[in-house]
């Protein structure tokens, strides 16, 4: 509670005490929606890797100066949501394949990461998890788009 961390132009990340003083930069690169440890510690964000162009996940120390730990999450989507697991060991992120989304987690010790719900139709937009960590509520559904074509047109 004693930072706010934002998305600076062009897209990296700082923070700024609440209490008023100076923005201090926390990243370098692209960067994209940061999320804090329920234990105010450590910031996740969506990270473009420059070398492969995929967006991957990062944590670094919200103090800094420490180099940010990377995870693979298949997703080129700079708008992923991440949202920490209740207990603060592990990054939940949704996964959408084939039109289907489903959230996985991504534990950060560096193990694989697992899939956390088993849905077989509909995309996930957001979701959050209750205080507690035992409810997670979806924003879920379809996407549709027409194409219409209008001639002889005045």
């Amino acid at each position: 509670g004693q930072w706010l961390v934002y998305v600076t132009t062009p897209h990296s990340l700082s923070k700024v005490p609440v209490a008023g003083g100076p923005p201090v930069p926390l990243t370098n690169g692209l960067s994209w929606r940061p999320t804090v440890s329920p234990d105010g510690k450590w910031i996740a964000y969506n990270r473009l890797d420059e070398a492969s162009g995929q967006w991957k996940i990062a944590v670094i120390p919200i103090d800094g100066g420490a180099a940010p730990k990377i995870f693979e999450a298949p997703s080129p989507n700079v708008f992923r949501a991440l949202r920490w697991t209740n207990d603060g060991r592990g990054i939940a992120y949704p996964v959408t394949s084939g039109n289907v989304t489903n959230i996985w987690s991504q534990p950060l010790d560096g193990n694989a990461p697992r899939q956390l719900t088993n849905f077989k139709d509909q995309l996930i937009f957001d979701f959050a998890w209750s205080r507690d960590g035992r409810n997670l509520a979806l924003s879920r559904g379809t996407v549709n788009s027409d194409v219409v074509l209008i001639s002889n047109f005045r």
